[in-house]
C-alpha cells in the first residue's frame, strides 16, 4: 500500500505507457518511510554544502562521495587568474620552456650568421717571406704610388724660368725635409713634357722597408727626348693608400735595352684565290658595316655566335674603309699547290690591311679575322686588332 502511494506521490506515467521507476533518495535500511519534506530539504542543503567544499578543495584530492562524478576523465578547470597545476601545468610548462628555447636558440644563430656576414673570418694564405720576396708580392698601393710619382716626375721635367718660383714650391708640397726642391734644376733653360707613363720599374726604399719604393717613370719631352726618372714614393699607411710624400732626389735610369726579334718559324700558306675573291665579296662590306657599327647590315655578313668584337664595330671612330690587302691562310702543314678544298663548317683566319679615314688623314691599320664556311658561304666569326711580322729582325734606322 505504501508503494502505490510513493508512485502516485512522484506522478503517474502518461496514459498508455508502462509504469516508470523513479528512484528517491535512499532511505535508511531501519526506515520503512519516506522522509519528510524538512528533511529532503536538510537533505539538499548538505549536498550543496558539500559540493561547494569538494570545489575548494586542493587539486589532486579526491571529491567527496556525495559530489555528483564528471562523464569521462576528470579536466581541471582554474579559477579565472589561477592557473593550472599537478601533472596538467608541469607538461605545459615543459612544452613553453621548449618553445622559448628553440626561439631563443635561432634568435641566436641568427645573430651569429649576421655576425659572420658583415665579418668575414681572416684567411690564411700560406705564403712564406721568401715566396712574397720572390714573387715581388706586398701590401703597397702600387697605383695610387705610381700615380703619385707620375705628378711629381712631370714636375720636375717640366722646366720654365719664368716659374720657377711656382714650380719649387709645389715640388716642395709633395717631398720630405732633406729633399732639393728645385729637383737638380740650375734655373737655365726650358723643357716641356710630351707625355708619361710608368716604365714598370719599382725598387724597395731601403731605409722605409716596406712603405717606399723606386718608382720609374718615362717621360718624352716634345724635342723627342726620352727619359726614365726613378721616383722613391713612401707611403704611411698602406692600406688606405694614405699620407705620401718623396722621400728622396730623383735619378735618371738607363733605357731597356732593345733585341732583335726572330723570324716566324713555319710560317702558314695563304690561299691566294680565296683571298682576292672574298676581299671584295666579304670584307669590303663588312668592314663598312662593322667601322659604323651598323647592326642592321652587319647581320648579312656575321655568323651565328659570332664575338662581341664582330657584332659591335667602331661606332664611328675611323670611316670611309678600304680594304687592300687580304691573306686567307690554310690549315696548318697545307701547301699553297696542294689545291686545298675547304668543307662546310672549316674556320680559318685571314689577315686584313685597311685604310681608314680619320679628319683629314689616312691611317692603314691590320687585323685578323676569323672566317667560316656555311651552306650560304663565307661568314666572319672574330676580329682582333694587329698582325705579327713574320719577317722580324730590326727595321732600318
Amino acid at each position: 500500500m505504501r508503494a502505490a502511494e510513493e508512485l502516485f506521490a512522484r506522478g503517474a506515467p502518461p496514459q498508455g505507457q508502462p509504469p516508470q521507476y523513479i528512484p528517491g533518495p535512499a532511505a535508511p535500511a531501519q526506515a520503512a518511510s519516506a522522509p519528510t519534506a524538512k528533511e529532503r530539504k536538510k537533505q539538499e542543503k548538505e549536498a550543496r554544502r558539500k559540493a561547494k567544499a569538494a570545489a575548494k578543495a586542493k587539486p589532486g584530492k579526491p571529491a567527496d562521495a556525495a559530489t555528483p562524478a564528471a562523464a569521462g576523465e576528470r579536466f581541471d578547470v582554474p579559477r579565472p587568474g589561477g592557473r593550472l597545476s599537478g601533472g596538467r601545468a608541469t607538461h605545459v610548462a615543459a612544452r613553453m620552456t621548449a618553445t622559448v628555447t628553440v626561439s631563443l636558440l635561432a634568435l641566436g644563430t641568427v645573430g651569429v650568421m649576421a655576425y659572420n656576414a658583415g665579418h668575414p673570418a681572416p684567411v690564411e694564405t700560406g705564403i712564406t717571406d721568401e715566396q712574397v720576396s720572390q714573387y715581388r708580392l706586398t701590401q703597397f698601393p702600387v697605383e695610387r704610388a705610381i700615380a703619385f710619382a707620375d705628378r711629381y716626375a712631370r714636375l720636375c721635367a717640366n722646366q720654365n724660368p719664368e716659374q720657377a718660383e711656382q714650380r719649387r714650391q709645389a715640388i716642395a708640397r709633395l717631398s720630405s725635409a732633406g729633399v732639393d726642391t728645385t729637383c737638380g734644376w740650375d734655373g737655365k733653360g726650358s723643357q716641356v713634357v710630351a707625355y708619361s707613363v710608368w716604365s714598370g720599374y719599382m725598387e724597395p726604399v731601403a731605409e722605409y722597408p716596406q712603405h717606399a719604393y723606386y718608382i720609374g717613370i718615362q717621360v718624352q719631352l716634345t724635342t723627342g727626348a726620352l727619359r726614365t726618372l726613378s721616383v722613391p714614393v713612401w707611403v704611411d699607411h698602406l692600406k688606405s693608400g694614405n699620407g705620401m710624400r718623396v722621400v728622396g732626389d730623383v735619378g735618371t735610369l738607363p733605357q731597356p735595352d732593345q733585341a732583335t726579334p726572330p723570324s716566324v718559324k713555319d710560317p702558314l700558306q695563304v690561299d691566294s684565290e680565296l683571298s682576292g675573291d672574298l676581299q671584295g665579296k666579304l670584307f669590303a662590306d663588312f668592314f663598312t658595316s662593322w667601322g659604323s657599327s651598323n647592326g642592321t647590315t652587319l647581320t648579312r655578313y656575321v655568323a651565328p655566335g659570332a664575338s662581341s668584337a664582330a657584332r659591335a664595330g667602331l661606332r664611328g671612330a675611323l670611316d670611309s674603309p678600304k680594304v687592300s690587302d687580304v691573306k686567307v691562310l690554310l690549315p696548318k702543314g697545307v701547301s699553297a699547290t696542294d689545291g686545298h678544298k675547304w668543307k662546310v663548317d672549316d674556320v680559318t683566319w685571314a689577315r686584313v690591311s685597311v685604310q681608314w679615314k680619320t679628319g683629314n688623314a689616312h691611317v692603314t691599320e691590320r687585323y685578323r679575322v676569323q672566317i667560316v664556311l656555311t651552306d650560304q658561304g663565307w661568314f666572319v666569326k672574330d676580329i682582333r686588332a694587329g698582325v705579327a711580322d713574320e719577317q722580324g729582325g730590326k727595321a732600318d734606322s
